[in-house]
């Protein structure tokens, strides 16, 4: 079977890091293939152990060796959306960052950048990128709003300040920049607001960095002339090159939708997800992940459709504390073992 030079790459570094971390000084022919075969399927810990059943057969290997190797091959990004935590940072940013590295978190994503004064926090951004170095923390990702009112058709420009908001995301080293909202007025024009999110793209593109979407209930409310809801717009008519997607999985089963439906009608769209759970409660609030009703270990289980590359736990309201419920999310997440 014919490879890319990329994958074939990776198919070597993988084999390497294999003998290394499992102290192996040679692999069986089986392990050899296998380990592709695991590749196509992200590392999920049910094909591993498949494969793993048949590759080592005959060969003497303890169950530290299989454990470790499941450990491997799990969701490598996990981080938390800063809004999690928003009055303790807003307090105390420093002490705040150094709590959630503690908690075992090695990337957040941030919101509230002022491209006006060039300050997230009450810090500059070189200032708060330093700050998130010194504490073993990556920012792959952020939200900062774009509206219709930063793009000019006639002119086929963007805002200043939304060329502001890209290049300096682009600058500390994102790989995201993430909408997170849509106002009202604006989810009333959505072929305009296609063309400003198309715009948004190419630009960011040049820049370096990828422009995403991140979705609430109202995009499986709102709808175009055509009957489609908003979301499907968004999946539909922006160019996939232009516009990832992060998936907030709580708001899409809320609005009466399923996420697996969507990774399997758009493969491969969904670089990013919020991870919050859903109440059993009246009116369903969110609550921190792993104390409510949705079916995470299924959904996330197909992160290799969806193309999920980044799981961002964000909590908006807690059985416990902001702090407590950080913890509390990551701890659930990490015994998901996907």
């Amino acid at each position: 079977m014919r490879s890319s030079r990329k994958a074939r790459v990776k198919y070597r570094q993988c084999l390497r890091t294999f003998q290394k971390k499992f102290g192996l000084s040679s692999l069986s022919i089986h392990i050899h293939l296998h380990i592709r075969s695991i590749m196509n399927d992200h590392f999920s810990r049910r094909r591993f152990l498949q494969v793993s059943g048949v590759a080592l057969a005959g060969t003497a290997l303890s169950p530290n060796l299989l454990t470790a190797a499941e450990n491997y091959f799990k969701t490598k990004h996990i981080g938390l959306q800063l809004w999690s935590v928003r009055d303790d940072m807003k307090k105390d940013p420093a002490g705040t960052l150094k709590a959630l590295a503690a908690m075992g978190y090695k990337e957040v994503e941030s919101f509230g950048y002022d491209a006006q004064t060039d300050q997230i926090f009450g810090l500059s951004l070189k200032d708060f990128s330093k700050l998130l170095k010194d504490n073993g923390l990556k920012m792959p990702s952020s939200h900062s709003a774009i509206q219709l009112a930063d793009y000019d058709p006639a002119t086929k420009m963007l805002s200043d300040r939304a060329k502001k908001v890209i290049d300096s995301a682009a600058s500390v080293g994102q790989k995201y920049l993430i909408n997170p909202w849509t106002g009202d007025e604006d989810r009333k024009k959505l072929p305009e607001l296609m063309k400003t999110f198309t715009a948004v793209g190419e630009y960011a593109k040049k820049a370096g960095i990828k422009f995403g979407y991140h979705n609430h209930d109202f995009e499986f409310k709102t709808k175009g002339t055509d009957g489609r809801v908003m979301y499907d717009w968004l999946l539909e008519e922006v160019d996939p090159k232009l516009m990832v997607m992060e998936m907030d999985i709580y708001w899409v089963q809320f609005a009466g939708f399923q996420a697996l439906d969507y990774f399997k009608k758009y493969p491969g769209r969904f670089e990013l997800c919020h991870a919050k759970d859903m109440s059993a409660a009246d009116q369903h609030p969110s609550i921190e992940f792993g104390d409510g009703t949705i079916d995470f270990k299924s959904i996330l289980a197909q992160r290799s459709k969806a193309g999920l590359k980044y799981v961002i736990v964000e909590l908006e309201n807690y059985l416990t504390t902001p702090m407590k419920g950080a913890q509390r999310s990551l701890d659930n997440l990490k015994a998901l073992k996907v």
